[in-house]
Order: structure tokens, then sequence, then C-alpha cells
């Protein structure tokens, strides 16, 4: 079929036949965290010396990258791709693995296979987001409760960033708390840095959360 869209309970749009969807690649787990507690990350969760960063080459270079928080209690600098080992696990997900031809086929414009009910099982099920208010200044942490437990979270849309010159270390972004399998808690933290509203003005955040098949 073409010309077709899709929205969930919540009223956005999941399938669009206008574009392919993300087809997940892998899932991995976190590996080996360097220089932990080497730089202090003062925040209302902790002072960072729990976090590390990730091995070189981890990250893909594209598609979107999603966390699930699995320990109650800790805490991770994503955007800043600071982790606290064995706290999580990830899904990489990208728009190249093709796209499996079986019922409800979706094409676009062009004759191109765009979503598969063969395939749905391999794509992230945004089923919810993380909605920081207009009216809340994030430099304050906020707790968020989700509607389905052990969400995966777009850390892609998580902004964050850490920076070194040998004599004065600046950071800002997002820091997530896993509280309960559907509680957690997100901080904006900054040092030499914008602060919240610098950067993102009173717009508010959306962050999506998702479900996989099977994870």
């Amino acid at each position: 079929m073409s010309g077709f869209q899709l929205y969930n309970s919540k009223g956005f749009l999941t399938i669009d036949s206008s574009n392919k969807s993300i087809v997940t690649s892998r899932m991995t787990n976190m590996g080996t965290i360097t220089d932990r507690g080497y730089y202090s990350i003062d925040s209302a969760f902790g002072n960072g010396s729990t976090l590390g960063f990730m091995q070189a080459n981890f990250f893909p270079t594209s598609g979107l990258i999603w966390f699930q928080p699995t320990v109650d209690g800790r805490y991770n600098f994503p955007g800043a791709n600071m982790y606290d080992p064995g706290t999580g696990r990830f899904m990489f997900s990208d728009f190249t693995t093709p796209i499996v031809s079986g019922y409800l086929d979706t094409y676009d414009a062009n004759g191109t296979l765009v979503w598969s009910a063969a395939s749905a099982g391999t794509m992230p099920r945004i089923r919810d987001f993380f909605t920081v208010p207009p009216t809340h200044n994030l430099g304050t942490a906020i707790t968020l409760n989700t509607s389905f437990a052990n969400p995966w979270i777009c850390v892609s849309q998580c902004p964050g960033n850490l920076s070194d010159d040998g004599d004065r270390v600046g950071y800002s972004g997002i820091l997530i708390r896993r509280n309960s399998s559907t509680s957690f808690s997100l901080q904006y933290v900054n040092q030499l840095q914008k602060n919240y509203t610098q950067a993102m003005g009173s717009n508010g955040l959306n962050i999506a959360i998702a479900s996989f098949t099977g994870y």
C-alpha cells in the first residue's frame, strides 16, 4: 500500500509511507568503561565518581542509539558518552538494514518498501516520551513515570558534552537516573557551558522511549 500513515494511542505518527522505517541492527552490552571517576560532575544524583567513558569506536557513526537502564539507583550521562559500568545495555538502530517483504507491505511514492509487518519486530516501538514541560527548568531534577517497564531511551536525543583543554573542564547535558523499572529522574547539569534555559530556551523537551520485541 502507499499513501499510508498510522498513529499510536498517544497521537504520534509511527508509520509513514513517505519515510523508511528504522530497523534494529544489533543489541550489545556495555563492556569496559575507562577513566571511571576521573571527572567530577556535580548533580543531585552524585559527583560523577561512578561515571566513565565507553570504549573508543563503541558507538556507530550513524543511526540512533538506545539505552536501557537496568539497575535501580544508578545514573548515566549519555550525551557525553559517560556511563556507570554494568547498569544497562544498548540497541543500535539504522536505516540501512533491508526491510523484509511480508504482510502489510508499505511503499513510498517511488515504490521502495519502507515498512512491513514482517520487519516490525526488529524496529523500535516508540510508546511514550520523557516529557519535560516548558514550565520546568531542568537544572532542577524532575522525576517522570513511564507507562511500561524497562524502556529503551533514545539517548541520541539527549544533549550532552564534556570538554577538557588541559586547564579547565566544562560540561553540560542531561543525566538520567533509574529509580525503578517505571520511574526515572532527569537533570540538566552544566559547568563553564550553557545552562538549561540558555541551551534549550523555554521549549520543553521530549525524549523518545521505546520497546523492542524480545528484549
